[in-house]
């Protein structure tokens, strides 16, 4: 489900939707938006899984393998 909501951009970053938009890369300035939300997102659960990995191994996650579950 989408919702709509108003944001406040400035007029460059609206042209750059508008040129995103004209030039087929976006249907629309919604999805160019969606799209950014989704980059900021994935950015962020980079940026968890970097603070995971540097907090070093631990080796009781190994039981995890032995979880049950198959892999292809």
């Amino acid at each position: 489900m989408n919702l709509k909501v108003s944001l406040s951009l400035s007029e460059s970053d609206l042209a750059f939707l508008d040129t995103e938009a004209v030039s087929g890369r976006y249907p629309s300035r919604s999805a160019a938006v969606q799209d950014a939300v989704r980059l900021l997102r994935e950015s962020r659960l980079a940026d968890a899984y970097a603070e995971a990995f540097g907090e070093g191994y631990d080796p009781d996650w190994d039981v995890v393998a032995a979880d049950g579950l198959e892999r292809a």
